[in-house]
């Protein structure tokens, strides 16, 4: 059997799983609020938007660079930047704001085995989240 390719394991496996962690870390009862408009819908109807748009490595899978977002804000109003910003500010400061632009600037270029601990990492953390939340 042939080797999944490392933009495989990221694309395909990582990012699903990064994706769900995100939107169930801020959910309450299977609902969650997009950060930039507030509407609350059931996780699955939610999406993962980035603060720093482009999907680049070095801020792709950063927590603090990726919040609930609704797919109206998300897709069709481009992470609705202006409101994205307004939450980042208040929830973290200028200083996390700056350091996210700073790290977004850095080439990254993950190794297979970097992707595969993160695989983990991500695994362990949603799968404790669901236990807390009693999700499967």
């Amino acid at each position: 059997m042939k080797k999944k390719t490392t933009a495989y394991l990221k694309n395909k496996v990582l990012w699903p799983i990064f994706s769900k962690y995100i939107r169930l870390k801020y959910a309450k009862d299977g609902m969650v609020r997009c950060v930039t408009c507030g509407v609350v819908k059931p996780i699955k109807e939610m999406q993962a938007g980035h603060f720093i748009p482009g999907r680049h490595n070095s801020v792709l899978f950063q927590e603090r660079n990726c919040h609930p977002q609704c797919a109206k804000c998300n897709i069709f109003l481009h992470g609705n930047l202006v409101e994205y910003y307004a939450f980042m500010l208040k929830t973290y400061g200028q200083g996390t704001i700056d350091e996210l632009k700073m790290l977004d600037k850095i080439i990254c270029q993950y190794k297979r085995h970097e992707i595969e601990e993160m695989i983990e990492t991500y695994k362990n953390k949603l799968t404790a989240l669901e236990l807390m939340q009693g999700e499967e």
